[in-house]
C-alpha cells in the first residue's frame, strides 16, 4: 500500500463523511463508479441490496426528504486497506440522526464498509454497507 494511495482513499472516505453528514445527495453520488457493473449498496434500513446505479442515484436523490439531519457524528474507529486498485475502508461511528416523521431520533453505533476502485488515478466507491450492532445477549437470558 502506497502512502499516496492511501491518502487518496483517506481523501474519498473524508469527502463520504462531509457528505453524509450534510445528506448531500449530488456530492454523495459524485463519489461512485457509476458505470461500474459491480456496484452493491447495502443501506441499514433497506432489507435488500442495490445493485445499479439507478437505484443508488434514487436512492440518495430521495435521502434529503427522509433524513432531517444528522447532529451527532464521531468517528469511533477506523482501519483503511489498499490492494493494488482496491481498497477498503471500515468505520465505526456514533451517530444520531433525525428521521423526516418518526417520533424517535436513530442514536447508536454505525458499522460501515466502504469498497473502492481505482481506475485512471481516481477513487471511486464500488462498494458500502452499513449495519448497527445487534446485541444479542438477551439470547442467554432465562
Amino acid at each position: 500500500m502506497s502512502a499516496t494511495d492511501e491518502a487518496a482513499v483517506i481523501a474519498v472516505y473524508d469527502q463520504w463523511c462531509v457528505a453524509f453528514q450534510a445528506v448531500d445527495g449530488a456530492a454523495m453520488k459524485q463519489l461512485f463508479e457509476q458505470d461500474s457493473d459491480g456496484l452493491i449498496y447495502q443501506s441499514e434500513e433497506n432489507a435488500e441490496p442495490m445493485y445499479t446505479w439507478a437505484e443508488i442515484d434514487a436512492y440518495w436523490s430521495g435521502a434529503p426528504d427522509i433524513v432531517d439531519r444528522i447532529p451527532e457524528w464521531h468517528e469511533l474507529s477506523r482501519k483503511v486497506a489498499v490492494f493494488g486498485d482496491t481498497a477498503f475502508v471500515y468505520t465505526k461511528l456514533q451517530t444520531h440522526l433525525e428521521i423526516t416523521g418518526a417520533k424517535r431520533p436513530l442514536k447508536g453505533e454505525l458499522r460501515v464498509s466502504i469498497g473502492l476502485h481505482c481506475k485512471s488515478s481516481d477513487w471511486k466507491v464500488v462498494h458500502y454497507h452499513e449495519s448497527r450492532h445487534v446485541d444479542l445477549a438477551f439470547l442467554f437470558e432465562e
